[in-house]
């Protein structure tokens, strides 16, 4: 019996009326949960069992027919997509429609999920009973056609035999779908031509396939449209009126949070059920993909999760992490600027956890790791020191990276302390001893620094003082990577901090590094209602030269920002300086400017204003030249958390802001970057030039990646030495030519490119290398000891002697995984690093052994390439990217 059918049979078994979770059951059969939470899941897509929506899932076994209210997974989309009801009614309208449903045009921008919620409402038909289980949904992509009207004619309802020379007889799309769906993706792209041709069938249920003349054939099929385009641009009026349901989907960012925040689980649920392992999301990463700006929709938002995954996922297989866990560090810079856009909106969106654990299993719980944990603070922070420090960020950018997270550690940390505390009794949680010590610390620090503290901040002192005590009791390191820069930066609150230390040191007799200090002026200097206290902020005042700069400088980083807080003045040609200048000086007395002010500005007699501003009403004043509108953003940021102005005006002179750090793609290692797809003609230049218009067409590509060259060629025998010059700039991809082409690369004949049977194949090449290119911008991070691009041809090679010994292609998700997993797994064991044992080695050697062998023979080379030994754990780890869990008996 099969491991999925014994956790059925067990799920059956069990009597407990609400159910019973993933982990329960794994205990009971003695399993391994991630496995039967698999198998859980596969059961319930399955339709054979049920699951709850709360935390923890809890499954069991459906009820017949007639006892239970089933819920469609259209009902499940419009609860999990609140934006998405209104197209869910008309969906339902569309399917339910008598007799035969009514025929419908899905409108929506490039990856809304037009093909998907067509997909949704073929599955909702099935479920509602308007069409049988087995009925077909069949897609047509109306663009490979659009030239071609002939070839249309074929494909849609089929070839009779002998309609021309050599024709044999061919179904047609229509009569495939007979009885379900046929998807017409793309519709804007069909000729009129085209559209004349469906008129007769979608009125009468009948048509004639290619060659036939007098018999009717008749099929009942409900059409769908999908396209990107306005109908009435491209769509013929009669057309139109024959598909009289319209629904339109609305693009991401005109669709709630709630919405976006569901897809944004349900994509790294998906992700943790294909790795196999938990997922952890910290809450700003959420935060920024919930609001970054995603042009390509949901295809661009589920791509982009995937590639976080695919990152943190190698970090785990080098042992640079202990599990695959995502932090706003490692995200990209455009969706980085989602906390920015969070931050204008005051989004307050996963708040109170640090991180949410995603399951193999479908389920996702909130995780704040335990307060009295005590590594927590230096555990973490060293963590991230030495994280970001072996990515190999550069100096600056580390030190704002790591600035940024222990500010944000310590105000998550005050704004948390009440809640902690009041989840028992003060006295029960902190040595009454450190709350008396933390409360004469906070006494000294008030008289000294002329400040009321709230109470919160003795109470996070205290939590943090405990901490501190048992960490050096049991010899652990202390160690502040901004050390140097809180000293300098806060040299009163430094020196309180420090004569802390020794009060520290003489009640509890211990020995404490000046690291400690640092982390003690945090809680000095923090003062949570700054960014709400206007009168206590820097004021940021943008002052340009001509019309209307400073002004857009200013209204940019006030929407990005979210505020109102920098003001700006713009300086006209004609316009006299001492004339701008009163302005600035009428600004400041009227709003009093109490913490001083920054200027930012261009050049010229703007920069003298600051000396004489602060001459004139004794207030600081600082001046940067040279600003443009991300020196504005910083400066602005910073003011808002209530930073004085020197750190203000030291940081913004002096560092670059982390999204300004674009990553730059090099070729490391010589290899031509760019491939090359070759059109050649003995015809001349002209011929290999239309052919290449055609793939332009009908070929979806980056054009700096790939690249479409004619060439002319008098003779056959020439074609060795054209391509052989070519490969010293380009990586062949295939040749495209009227006679035949020696070599390893594909070649294709003109004829086929010209009739398209060739182009899919291509764009699949293309999609490929594409893939691998991506793959090698993952790894360059995350392998120690290997260069990337070499290393994943190698391992290419070997996949492809896999796939060629199993007469089996792997699915483009796979081969992500496949190829990430053995390149992780040779720079481990380069390094020498252990192998982590495979706890069904044995069954998956002896079930499988065709596979087993196929994997240990494409090792060989590998092997001997990298002198490494790929031992038997490794090569089942490697079996089950080829071999599904649930075939294993």
């Amino acid at each position: 019996m099969k491991r999925i059918d014994i956790v059925y049979e067990k799920l059956k078994a069990c009597t407990l009326e609400n159910g019973i979770s993933a982990k329960e059951l794994a205990d009971l059969l003695q399993l391994d949960r991630a496995n039967v939470s698999s198998d859980l899941n596969k059961l319930w897509k399955a339709g054979k069992v049920k699951k709850s929506s709360g935390r923890p899932v809890l499954f069991s076994v459906k009820k017949p027919e007639g006892q239970q209210k089933t819920e469609t997974k259209l009902d499940q989309l419009m609860k999990e997509n609140p934006s998405m009801a209104a197209a869910v009614e008309q969906g339902k309208a569309a399917i339910l429609y008598p007799p035969r449903g009514m025929h419908t045009l899905i409108m929506g921008e490039t990856g809304v999920g037009k093909s998907m919620f067509a997909k949704l409402l073929h599955g909702y038909g099935v479920e509602v009973g308007k069409l049988r289980p087995d009925a077909p949904f069949v897609t047509f992509n109306c663009a490979d056609y659009a030239h071609n009207p002939q070839l249309l004619l074929g494909q849609l309802f089929g070839v009779k035999k002998g309609a021309y020379t050599g024709a044999v007889k061919q179904k047609g799309l229509i009569e495939k779908a007979d009885g379900g769906i046929l998807l017409l993706d793309e519709i804007h792209r069909l000729p009129a031509e085209g559209q004349e041709m469906l008129f007769t069938f979608i009125d009468q249920g009948v048509y004639r396939r290619l060659g036939e003349t007098e018999t009717e054939q008749r099929a009942d099929v409900l059409i769908l449209c999908a396209t990107t385009e306005e109908p009435e641009s491209s769509l013929l009026q009669t057309f139109r009126r024959r598909i009289p349901m319209t629904i339109r989907l609305l693009p991401l960012r005109e669709r709630s949070v709630k919405d976006r925040s569901s897809l944004v689980f349900r994509f790294f649920r998906e992700e943790a059920e294909r790795l196999g392992k938990e997922i952890y999301v910290s809450s700003n990463s959420i935060r920024a993909l919930l609001y970054y700006p995603c042009p390509h929709n949901i295809g661009q938002l589920k791509t982009d999760i995937q590639l976080l995954c695919a990152k943190a996922y190698a970090d785990l297989v080098t042992m640079k992490k202990e599990k695959i866990q995502i932090n706003s560090s490692d995200l990209p810079n455009d969706i980085k600027e989602g906390l920015f856009i969070a931050k204008r909106k005051n989004d307050q969106t996963m708040s109170g956890h640090r991180y949410t654990v995603f399951h193999p299993g479908g389920e996702s719980r909130m995780h704040e790791p335990d307060e009295t944990d005590h590594d927590n603070i230096y555990e973490n922070i060293e963590r991230k020191f030495d994280e970001l420090k072996a990515r190999g960020i550069s100096d600056d950018e580390l030190d704002v990276l790591m600035e940024i997270d222990i500010e944000n550690y310590f105000k998550q940390y005050l704004q948390g302390v009440h809640r902690r505390i009041h989840k028992g009794d003060l006295g029960k949680v902190i040595d009454p001893e450190v709350i008396a010590l933390s409360e004469a610390i906070i006494q000294t620090a008030e008289s000294r620094l002329c400040k009321i503290f709230p109470r919160k901040v003795v109470l996070g002192m205290a939590l943090h003082l405990q901490t501190l005590i048992h960490r050096i009791k049991h010899g652990k390191k202390i160690v502040n990577p901004q050390l140097n820069k809180i000293r300098s930066t806060y040299k009163q609150e430094f020196s309180v901090a420090w004569d802390s230390i020794k009060m520290i040191e003489e009640r509890f007799q211990l020995d404490l590094p000046i690291d400690e200090a640092g982390f003690l002026t945090m809680f000095l200097v923090w003062d949570d209602t700054a960014i709400h206290d206007a009168d206590d902020q820097v004021s940021v005042m943008v002052m340009m030269h001509g019309s209307g700069c400073a002004t857009a400088m200013a209204e940019v980083t006030n929407q990005l920002l979210g505020t109102n807080h920098v003001q700006a003045i713009d300086m006209p040609l004609q316009r006299e300086p001492m004339e701008v200048y009163n302005q600035l000086k009428q600004f400041v007395q009227t709003n009093g400017c109490n913490r001083g002010m920054l200027v930012l500005a261009d050049m010229g007699s703007l920069l003298s204003f600051g000396d004489m501003l602060q001459k004139e009403l004794d207030i600081p004043v600082k001046v940067i030249a040279a600003a443009s509108t991300p020196h504005v953003l910083e400066a602005t940021r910073k003011a808002m958390l209530g930073y004085p102005l020197d750190k203000i005006y030291e940081d913004v002179t002096h560092l670059t802001p982390f999204y300004l750090n674009d990553t730059l793609i090099k070729n490391v290692d010589g290899q031509p970057d760019s491939y090359a797809i070759v059109t050649a003609c003995l015809t001349g230049q002209g011929s290999a030039l239309a052919i290449k218009k055609v793939l332009e067409n009908y070929l979806r590509y980056d054009s700096d990646m790939i690249k479409i060259i004619p060439v002319n060629i008098l003779n056959p025998k020439e074609m060795d030495a054209v391509l052989t010059e070519m490969k010293k700039n380009h990586r062949l991809l295939c040749v495209i030519s009227n006679f035949p082409v020696a070599g390893d690369r594909p070649s294709f004949h003109v004829e086929d490119v010209l009739s398209l049977q060739a182009v899919q194949l291509i764009q699949e090449m293309i999609d490929t290398e594409e893939t691998y290119v991506k793959m090698a911008e993952a790894l360059k991070n995350h392998l120690v000891n290997m260069e990337p691009k070499g290393l994943i041809d190698n391992v290419r090679q070997c996949v492809g002697k896999m796939e060629k010994r199993l007469d089996k292609k792997i699915g483009s998700q796979d081969l992500i995984g496949v190829v990430l997993h053995i390149s992780c797994m040779v720079d481990r064991l380069v390094t020498g690093n252990s192998v982590a044992r495979h706890k069904e080695k044995e069954a998956w050697i002896r079930g499988h052994p065709v596979l087993y062998h196929a994997v240990k023979t494409a090792m060989k080379p590998l092997e001997e390439t990298y002198r490494i030994a790929v031992k038997d754990d490794e090569i089942c780890y490697i079996m089950g990217f080829f071999q599904p869990c649930e075939t294993l008996s």
